[in-house]
């Protein structure tokens, strides 16, 4: 990365392709906008079909996310995708840990699905903790 390129482009590139990837955009051509992140940290950014601008979705990632994505309609900035995001981990994470308690996992399995669970957990509340200051969405 040079000088002149900005610290999210690379963020923004991955999260680009694996979208893409995923089947969350489709289309001839694809445009994106990073709309507000955390330094080399965390990245919310705006991706869409270029003919259908309207039906973009928000997507997340970073050092401080799990890379993830919701339609446009489900948040007005990044503030309340952030608190959406928060909220969607923290329900995903007490799913990891009943699968984990479940009696039919083998031990190992079990520890992996605790692991990602605390992980989870981790990341929501830290990004939680940010939608609670006023200043980083200033």
């Amino acid at each position: 990365m040079t000088e002149s390129t900005p610290w999210f482009k690379p963020m923004l590139d991955e999260l680009i392709k694996e979208m893409i990837r995923i089947g969350a955009v489709s289309g001839v051509a694809i445009d994106a906008v990073p709309v507000w992140g955390a330094e080399d940290q965390l990245l919310i950014a705006k991706i869409w079909d270029t003919a259908n601008k309207s039906q973009f979705i928000w997507a997340i990632t970073g050092e401080l996310a799990v890379r993830d994505h919701i339609p446009g309609s489900m948040a007005v900035n990044p503030r309340d995708v952030a608190r959406h995001f928060s909220y969607k981990w923290q329900m995903d994470a007490d799913r990891l840990a009943e699968m984990a308690n479940s009696n039919s996992q083998i031990a190992n399995t079990k520890e992996n699905i605790e692991a990602q669970s605390r992980k989870i957990i981790q990341l929501a509340e830290s990004l939680y903790a940010m939608t609670e200051q006023d200043d980083p969405w200033k």
